[in-house]
């Protein structure tokens, strides 16, 4: 039922046989699996554990002397198996299920529609034509106030027929629409060129009887190669799953230094003017951070830039013997003196030209310099998300046997408390149960996919509120406490009510 719900409107009006939707069928059958079976597990321990206590079997059976992780121990050692079981099945069997159900979905939702010409609309559908049928006799082969555009010449609605009557019928393969007219007239507007200079510009046919075959290979279907989703997460086991997530990784991480050599290199240029105001005190008319850097240059260090005092440049790239040195460093320093000193706002220290030119350039970088962070940003992103996605399907293989272990120890402690059996508050606890399960399961698979949560956390998040709860319902189970016994909870209440008490007391 949850399979036609789901891909019905990809089902319907495409002519499928039979054997073609058994076979989608028998394949999502596949994939509900990791859904039913926990469910199955706590439905079933639940059901029997509930008869076995409805008929006071359990209470025959620890009258003599069994106890009750006696009665559950082969069942504990069925679900270890059945859980060994549904790991070799999510591990192996279902991504093959996988691949050969979302293939076949895609030729299938890839399928055209099959043949269904209607009264009075035009069908674009079939090939090259163009087909409007007027009506529609009863047989469903005779047509009437046939109009066809040929399109098979790529050359518009240049070659037209009309027809008063005829009969449209399917070859016994279903490749070829014979389509037979009666009493009608083609239209066809030859387009003149250098080749054929004599042909007319219209020609005209009347026709009493006319035979046109319709090619319907199209709508022929046909199972596309299973190697084209093969890499995708749901197709790969544990294996190829770690593959995949280190090669993903090694990509991820080179995306990353990728991005930090980029703020390092080309957005280095930030950095040579951010000095703090301390640092620019001025004093006899010299920048501090000016003569150091001239300093480090004359003692030889020839990577600092002095971007703002170009005359100094000059002089300083003179310094070539180390004889001259002192003495061009005290001219130099002379210069310092003499040089004005730096306003507190840095683009006070250019002409009005000058700062419009040094602020267009300061925002064209600004803009280039977002534009590439927002792009790598969302790349980094995109490709986070797409590693997550294999995360997730590498820990829901071991999820799916755990929860079945889990469902187990919640079931069958809790159906030896209530004691009922049958179809009734079993089914009804199981739901709910089975319920919140899949709750935290979505809730924690959507986190990780969106990165809010860590993989190992999200996808075991319902294993680890589960778990306490399993391990509570055991041991009350075991110590036969009244927990649902409506006399113990009241005389539990009792011991809190206030109001009681105070009247006793009066």
């Amino acid at each position: 039922m949850q399979f036609l719900w789901k891909y019905v409107d990809d089902l319907v009006g495409k002519g499928f046989d039979f054997g073609v939707i058994a076979e989608l069928m028998f394949y999502a059958s596949a994939t509900f699996v990791p859904m039913a079976l926990p469910l199955a597990v706590l439905l079933s321990s639940l059901m029997t554990f509930g008869n076995l206590g409805e008929s006071y079997e359990l209470v025959a059976m620890k009258s003599s002397g069994i106890s009750l992780q006696r009665i559950i121990r082969p069942l504990v050692v069925f679900i270890i198996m059945l859980s060994g079981s549904a790991f070799y099945f999510s591990n192996f069997i279902l991504p093959k299920a996988n691949l050969e159900f979302y293939s076949l979905l895609r030729d299938v939702r890839h399928q055209k529609p099959a043949v269904s010409i209607e009264e009075g609309v035009f069908n674009s559908d079939i090939g090259n034509f163009i087909i409007k049928v007027g009506k529609k006799n009863p047989d469903g082969a005779g047509i009437e106030d046939v109009i066809i555009y040929n399109h098979t010449q790529n050359t518009g609605n240049k070659n037209i027929t009309l027809a008063d009557a005829g009969r449209m019928e399917m070859t016994d393969d279903k490749k070829y629409l014979i389509l037979t007219l009666f009493d009608g007239v083609n239209y066809n507007e030859n387009i003149a060129n250098d080749r054929k200079k004599h042909e007319l510009p219209m020609q005209i046919t009347h026709f009493k009887k006319e035979v046109q075959r319709v090619n319907l290979a199209g709508f022929n279907f046909k199972k596309s190669d299973r190697g084209l989703m093969r890499n995708n997460y749901q197709m790969l086991n544990v294996n190829q799953l770690e593959y995949f997530e280190d090669s993903l990784t090694i990509e991820l991480d080179s995306m990353i230094d990728g991005f930090v050599d980029y703020v390092d290199k080309d957005l280095s240029y930030l950095n040579l003017y951010n000095i703090s105001l301390e640092e620019k005190q001025i004093k006899r008319g010299e920048d501090k951070v000016l003569k150091d850097s001239l300093d480090r240059l004359i003692n030889g260090d020839s990577n600092v830039l002095v971007a703002e005092k170009s005359e100094l440049d000059k002089s300083s790239n003179k310094l070539v013997s180390k004889s001259t040195k002192k003495k061009k460093n005290s001219e130099i320093n002379s210069k310092i003196d003499e040089y004005p000193p730096l306003k507190e706002e840095f683009i006070e220290n250019f002409d009005s030209l000058t700062q419009v030119r040094v602020v267009v350039g300061a925002l064209s970088l600004a803009r280039n310099a977002s534009y590439q962070t927002k792009t790598s940003f969302e790349r980094i992103n995109a490709k986070s998300k797409f590693l997550a996605k294999f995360k997730v399907e590498w820990h829901r293989k071991f999820t799916l046997s755990i929860a079945c272990i889990i469902l187990f120890f919640i079931g069958a402690p809790l159906g030896a408390i209530i004691r009922k059996g049958g179809l009734g508050t079993p089914l009804v606890i199981s739901i709910l149960m089975f319920v919140l399960y899949h709750v935290f399961t979505i809730i924690g698979e959507k986190s990780v996919k969106s990165q809010v949560m860590e993989p190992w956390f999200g996808m075991w998040m319902a294993s680890f509120i589960y778990l306490p709860i399993g391990i509570f319902l055991t041991w009350k189970a075991t110590t036969d406490a009244p927990l649902l016994d409506s006399e113990a909870w009241h005389k539990f209440f009792s011991r809190f009510n206030i109001i009681a008490k105070l009247k006793k007391r009066k």
